[in-house]
């Protein structure tokens, strides 16, 4: 029955318009929701966070609670926080220096690499007993430049595939030998779908995001549009003058700019990589273009640009020169989120001497508490009996392709064959 009413819904969907309501408000989409996401990698922290042997960080997704940790040999791994005795879980809260993971329930114990410390069950079972099938259970967990990329599915898809592309630009950026500033989050009433069309909606930033509009060029946004009337012909000639000017005055990286990386609908992650100027005069993403800390990475001096890195639909990164911005979109429900920002800066930079924290946060501070509104109003109104999709804007052709993907990838999970009960 559930695979009949989403099967419903898909045909209801016209390419071009907003997705039905239903897409949005039910929590039979959500279920389902949840193995179109689960097979993808998400960007879960960084390793300055774990700096030490016994250093954790508990990360939630989908429903799972998953164990980061710096093993005493120094690797960073990851494990389902969940006892393999009789299921309780292990870790409260993100830790420093532990020795060992102790279950509160009847005290059983791991090592910082997962494996059962059997002196004292040897008492308890007889032969019978195997340590090994009693180990905590691994997670999938890859490290890109410092950044700490999680996957809960059995079978994630292809991390080097994916992602490799991303490396240089992240090595020149410094991303491994950053640290966090800052780290803030807060729920939303709304559904996950809400908030990427959201990210992705150049049409909205002149409207909602004044501060934000005045980091690209007029031209940026006129040739945002996917129409091709005179006035967008005009902007995007414009857009790509400016283009040129800074790629031939730029002299750190000129071989990467553009865009390295746009997935489609019909791809896998939903990925984008792109590298581009900002308004002329404007040394990092912030208000007014000033630079907010030390240079990051290999740079001697500041690119003028920014990087805007999706790595799937939950999870972006926006890097200027100075410091970068991670964006973390966590469905909790079908009308529940939770929305985390985490800023960088570089590792030897001293917070009251080389940086303000509250400088380096003012920006997407900003530009979050002026999306959250728009978020649950948004979701407010597809939760009316009223709502009809509308038609997408020109200006709003990645939010049709996101939906495309999305509906794309929803058809095959509810066309999956259903597991198998044992």
């Amino acid at each position: 029955m559930r695979s009949e009413r989403i099967n419903a819904l898909i045909e209801q969907y016209r390419p071009g318009y907003g997705l039905p309501a239903g897409f949005y408000t039910s929590p039979d989409v959500w279920a389902a929701d949840l193995g179109v996401l689960s097979p993808l990698w998400y960007l879960v922290g960084h390793t300055s966070q774990i700096p030490e042997p016994g250093d954790t960080k508990i990360v939630s997704l989908f429903g799972e609670s998953v164990i980061v940790v710096r093993g005493s040999d120094g690797v960073v791994r990851a494990f389902y926080n969940v006892c393999s005795h009789r299921a309780a879980r292990i870790c409260d809260e993100s830790a420093k220096g532990l020795r060992q993971f102790t279950c509160p329930y009847h005290n059983w114990s791991y090592s910082l690499e997962g494996q059962i410390k059997s002196r004292r069950l040897e008492v308890v079972f007889d032969e019978t007993f195997d340590p090994d099938a009693h180990n905590l259970r691994p997670c999938h967990l890859r490290v890109l430049e410092g950044l700490l990329f999680l996957s809960i599915s059995d079978t994630p898809t292809d991390f080097d595939e994916a992602y490799q592309p991303f490396e240089e630009l992240f090595r020149f950026y410094g991303m491994a030998n950053a640290k966090v500033a800052r780290i803030h989050g807060f729920p939303v009433v709304a559904n996950w779908k809400t908030l990427v069309e959201n990210t992705i909606d150049p049409y909205h930033v002149p409207v909602v995001h004044p501060n934000f509009t005045k980091t690209r060029t007029p031209a940026y946004w006129q040739a945002a549009a996917s129409t091709r009337t005179a006035e967008v012909i005009a902007a995007a000639t414009q857009a790509e003058q400016e283009m040129k000017e800074w790629e031939a005055a730029l002299t750190q990286l000129p071989d990467v700019t553009g865009v390295v990386v746009q997935d489609g609908r019909h791809d896998e992650q939903f990925r984008w990589l792109v590298r581009g100027p900002l308004t002329p005069g404007y040394q990092s993403e912030t208000i007014g273009g000033k630079r907010v800390a030390p240079l990051m990475g290999r740079f001697t001096e500041s690119d003028e640009a920014s990087v805007f890195s999706n790595f799937n639909p939950l999870d972006s990164l926006f890097m200027s020169a100075d410091h970068a911005t991670i964006f973390n979109i966590r469905p909790l429900a079908h009308d529940r989120i939770y929305w985390e920002t985490m800023w960088l800066v570089d590792k030897d930079a001293e917070e009251g001497r080389d940086y303000d924290t509250e400088e380096v946060c003012e920006f997407y501070t900003e530009v979050n508490a002026e999306d959250f509104p728009i978020w649950e109003r948004t979701y407010q109104g597809a939760t009316s009996r009223a709502y009809r999709p509308g038609r997408l804007a020109p200006q709003e052709s990645f939010i049709g392709d996101f939906q495309q993907w999305y509906v794309r990838r929803l058809r095959e999970q509810v066309d999956a064959p259903e597991p198998v009960s044992v």
